[in-house]
């Protein structure tokens, strides 16, 4: 591969680079802050970590 070719495709590259990292936001600071409670009186939320907590106990006593 020649120099040129080499050059202009380290070019193409950097100039993809710099539009994805336009694209794409910085994570939210405090965000996990605003999740704490979020399932609080949810009767869904706890129904399915009971759910999960029988598999978890199942797939233990198994052996996975």
């Amino acid at each position: 591969m020649s120099t040129k070719i080499m050059e202009r495709t380290i070019a193409d590259l950097q100039l993809r680079v710099e539009r994805l990292e336009a694209k794409s936001q910085p994570a939210a600071k405090g965000s996990w802050r605003e999740m704490i409670g979020f399932a609080k009186d949810d009767d869904l939320f706890r129904e399915a970590m009971k759910l999960g907590a029988e598999w978890r106990e199942k797939a233990n006593q198994e052996g996975r």
